[in-house]
């Protein structure tokens, strides 16, 4: 049996050019349930994301309101902590290279879930002293 897979894409911190790779990528993790990315409504550097969502493989989830440091990182933390209660989802799987997703390694593991990230190209130095398991987009 597959698994389960949600998949949480930081927007700001991801380029929408990497869409097709993070497709690739979260397909070899199992069955996705959802794909979800995450962003300003009105900031110009993710309006690409919008085009990519257009086409199906993603849910847009626009985050409304004046930007705020780690206001789409507290978005998605929140969600992935909701999903964790699910029991049609085995592996949360956050999109992003900024560590502050690494909180979430205890409440993945107190909820009997997996967690794991897909970075980009420069990793936060968080993931690679966290015991989660990550990989590179490349």
């Amino acid at each position: 049996m597959e698994r389960k897979v949600i998949i949480l894409i930081d927007g700001e911190n991801i380029s929408a050019k990497k869409a097709d790779r993070i497709v690739m990528v979260s397909n070899s993790l199992g069955i996705d349930i959802v794909r979800r990315v995450y962003h300003r409504r009105k900031d110009p550097a993710t309006r690409e994301w919008a085009q990519k969502c257009e086409s199906g493989d993603y849910k847009e989830i626009c985050i409304p309101g004046r930007p705020a440091r780690n206001k789409v990182d507290h978005v998605i933390q929140k969600e992935a902590r909701e999903y964790m209660k699910k029991d049609d989802i085995d592996l949360v799987c956050i999109v992003s290279s900024d560590g502050d997703f690494c909180c979430l390694e205890a409440d993945a593991a107190n909820a009997g879930k997996e967690l794991c990230f897909i970075v980009g190209k420069k990793p936060s130095k968080r993931f690679s002293r966290s015991g989660a398991r990550w990989m590179r987009l490349g």
